[in-house]
């Protein structure tokens, strides 16, 4: 286990430290709780106070087994509290191992997924009416949780500082290609405030009298001399074609890479994305490829089962709009198409028919009108939609029958949207491809992130993000975006 935790003297996990903490604090939380309510003066008049103030007046039919339940029921309770909140605080971005080089300020974001936790425990109990749990254990529980889990974090960061400097244990070797004030900023940050063991050992620049794919040689020379663990580019005037070239050095060695780009500004800006913010500008991080791959079997399992009991449960509801489709339309209920997929192989994708039956066929007539680019057919008010097609299509009902491709395994939950072969075709940049390989998904980071408003280049931006730092809890962000995106039809036509 051990081996698995560290590698070269490096901490692989670093995010392990920090839910430790998060552990601690919240048992720590519980059994003080417990004290101050059931073994403490001071506790029992705080607790008098609490539950005047949440009008509780009465502890229950079983109040004076509060103090047994608490204590044999102490490892359960703990585990269904510790599941909501270190859930909650990976979606508030708490546990982003070396995705920043800033120390950034998470008090706030922990108090706020505590609020949230706390929220869910009174909405649990209002539904089931429990009344045996008084409300103002939980109260103090979640309250104490706060601030021990400050604490605790502290401390842990205090640990990590101390690991590199006396023992040299987790220090990242930084190939910094750069040469301008913000990386300077970049290499001063490393230098200072040493959050994560990044060291810059070896600094490049480009020479501008030479083209891009001698820099790209220069690079890949620097990496074979310097062997570094991270490369963070900061060379603000590279293109979105260049800064893709760099990544396929990275991808070679399996490296993580940093960009500081506003050509990525869609990843901030749109899909809301957590980066360092460099003098206006965003550091954005794409992680190495392994971790993404590793993830992979996992997201097939839990697409495949999500995707079975999905399909099961919206039949009733897939039989209507087939009907209504057949009732409203000439033509069949389900529009089948061949799709582009991972590794750029075809498959047959399902959907609802939204058009009037024959429109492909005037699909040359309607190309002037394109809004998304050349790889992205899209158009409002096109008139070969039909008006319940208008309907499906703004609630992604539509989509339904791509459970179908999930069940096959041909698409995951979420992933890269594959598109027809006549937008494949008209790629014009060889990494446009890039977001080919992985397994495409019902729902991804571009259609949560503005969908059709999003041009052709922006969507490839964010596949090539997503592929690059995917997991589960990107995933269960991009699902819970994609239902409030769908119930209020945003970006939709």
């Amino acid at each position: 286990m051990v081996a698995g935790l560290m590698r070269d003297r490096k901490i692989n996990a670093l995010w392990l430290f920090q839910f430790l903490a998060d552990i601690a604090a919240i048992c720590a939380a519980y059994y003080t709780t417990f004290y101050l309510r059931f073994h403490s003066e001071f506790g029992a008049g705080l607790f008098a106070v609490l539950n005047s103030a949440l009008e509780v007046h009465t502890s229950g039919p079983v109040g004076g087994s509060f103090e047994e339940f608490y204590l044999t029921s102490a490892i359960r309770i703990l585990l269904i509290m510790g599941a909501v909140i270190c859930v909650l605080y990976a979606l508030f971005n708490l546990y982003p191992d070396r995705r920043f080089i800033k120390k950034r300020p998470y008090a706030w974001h922990v108090l706020l997924a505590n609020a949230v936790a706390l929220m869910l425990f009174y909405t649990y109990f209002y539904l089931s009416r429990n009344v045996f749990h008084p409300r103002s254990f939980f109260v103090t529980v979640v309250v104490l949780n706060v601030i021990y889990c400050v604490i605790f974090r502290e401390a842990v960061d205090l640990l990590l500082v101390w690991l590199r400097r006396r023992w040299g244990l987790d220090r990242w070797n930084v190939l910094l290609i750069g040469d301008n004030s913000e990386a300077d900023y970049i290499q001063e940050i490393l230098r200072n405030i040493h959050p994560h063991g990044f060291e810059v050992t070896r600094r490049m620049v480009f020479d501008g009298g030479k083209t891009f794919d001698q820099l790209v040689r220069e690079i890949e020379s620097e990496i074979e001399k310097g062997r570094p663990d991270v490369i963070i580019a900061a060379e603000k005037q590279m293109t979105v074609p260049q800064i893709m070239r760099i990544m396929e050095v990275a991808d070679k060695r399996d490296l993580p890479l940093k960009v500081l780009s506003d050509k990525l500004n869609v990843i901030v800006s749109n899909a809301k994305m957590p980066a360092d913010m460099i003098q206006g500008m965003p550091l954005v991080h794409f992680e190495q490829p392994a971790k993404g791959r590793r993830f992979e079997e996992l997201r097939r399992v839990y697409s495949v089962i999500i995707g079975g009991v999905a399909f099961a449960v919206l039949l009733p509801l897939m039989g209507l709009i087939a009907l209504l489709t057949r009732l409203t339309s000439r033509g069949p209920a389900l529009f089948v198409q061949e799709r582009i997929g991972v590794n750029r192989k075809p498959f047959t994708m399902y959907k609802f028919r939204t058009m009037y039956e024959g429109s492909n066929e005037l699909q040359a007539q309607v190309e002037e009108f394109n809004e998304s680019g050349a790889g992205l057919f899209k158009i409002r008010n096109d008139p070969r939609v039909t008006p319940l097609g208008r309907l499906l299509r703004r609630f992604s009902l539509d989509e339904l029958p791509q459970l179908l491709n999930v069940v096959r395994g041909e698409m995951f939950i979420v992933g890269p949207r594959p598109l027809p072969r006549r937008d494949f075709e008209n790629y014009y940049e060889e990494w446009h491809y890039s977001r080919h390989s992985g397994i495409p998904g019902l729902t991804c980071l571009w259609q949560v992130s503005g969908r059709s408003d999003l041009n052709f280049e922006s969507m490839c931006i964010l596949d090539v993000y997503y592929l690059r730092n995917r997991n589960w809890i990107l995933d269960l962000k991009v699902v819970l975006r994609t239902v409030w995106v769908v119930l209020f039809a945003k970006g939709a036509y």
